[in-house]
């Protein structure tokens, strides 16, 4: 059977009380599972894939909830190895206007401590797809870790897949962040990045597209609730538009795409071309519309079912038509 294989950080969100935009001004907080890969997996798997988690988890009380979650949610967890650090910690507030504030706990936290040998390459070679994000980038060994097990997915055929993810406060400088993570760009063939990710990254969002190149087929730029545009080698470009929705919690909506565009590009067998990616991010940009619609990112991941029927309500006539 086909499966993803998501590689990368599982952490503890604490979420402070709504339409506030100072992690420090808040008096209430929600601890919820986390970590953008974490949530990839759920995602996939609720939407009735084949996803295993491959990273490092703490023994500590929140590592074995995370460790309970995944296994909940239908994650194969038999890649995690578990370690004596701390659970990182994510400290997120959200302003009225959608803004947030991250502050992370992290010295040097469980997730940071992946290393190569933790990666089964018999688990790697046998990989439909490989899919691993910006945070781990940002030390070592988990850096070293990443880019090499995306590379060694690369070479055994699976489609690999990079979520830019970038935090700066992770980063000792500006310089290594935007360093390291075009590297990451550079060994995946689909990129995914918000607009906020390729303007920490000095990319102008409309020329996001750049980065197709060499190993790099396509690039998918999330634009919030105006959807996504999407470039694919070969030199086509297509925007996408977002179901409209009354959002209640924007937190986890890419994370909902992003499970959203791999399971449909899984599910079907289908490779990077313009058209299957434009029905898998047409069902990304609905699974992300959806994971507005409840709080925290994991509870909010969408069935496929929730996510068609959406679809089915938000009949477009210019869902996915390229740019003139």
């Amino acid at each position: 059977m086909s499966f993803i294989l998501c590689v990368g950080e599982a952490l503890i969100d604490f979420v402070a009380q709504s339409h506030v935009s100072d992690v420090g001004s808040s008096e209430l907080f929600r601890r919820a599972a986390g970590g953008a890969v974490a949530n990839v997996a759920v995602g996939v798997a609720r939407l009735g894939g084949d996803a295993r988690f491959a990273g490092t988890i703490s023994t500590d009380a929140f590592g074995r909830y995370l460790l309970r979650t995944l296994a909940h949610e239908g994650v194969n967890v038999d890649g995690v190895r578990s370690v004596a650090e701390a659970t990182t910690l994510a400290f997120v507030a959200r302003g009225e206007q959608g803004e947030r504030d991250f502050l992370f706990v992290r010295n040097p936290g469980a997730d940071s401590r992946l290393d190569v040998a933790d990666l089964d390459a018999r688990l790697v070679s046998r990989a439909r797809m490989l899919h691993f994000g910006g945070v781990l980038l940002a030390t070592e060994p988990a850096r070293s870790a990443c880019l090499g097990v995306a590379a060694a997915a690369h070479r055994a055929g699976a489609l690999v897949s990079f979520d830019a993810n970038v935090r700066p406060q992770l980063w000792e400088s500006r310089d290594e962040m935007r360093r390291i993570t075009l590297a990451g760009c550079a060994r995946a063939a689909l990129v995914k990045l918000s607009e906020d990710d390729a303007q920490e990254l000095g990319i102008d969002p409309n020329s996001a597209g750049k980065l197709v190149q060499e190993t790099t087929r396509a690039v998918v730029l999330t634009r919030g609730a105006r959807g996504a545009t999407t470039w694919v080698s070969g030199g086509a470009r297509f925007d996408t538009p977002a179901p409209r929705v009354e959002a209640i919690d924007t937190t986890g909506a890419g994370d909902a795409m992003t499970a959203g565009i791999l399971w449909t590009l899984l599910h079907k067998e289908r490779d990077l071309t313009a058209d299957a990616l434009r029905d898998a991010v047409r069902f990304g940009c609905a699974a992300g519309a959806l994971a507005c619609l409840r709080e925290g990112a994991i509870p909010s991941l969408p069935s496929a079912a929730a996510v068609e029927n959406l679809l089915a309500r938000s009949a477009h006539p210019d869902w996915g038509k390229p740019e003139r």
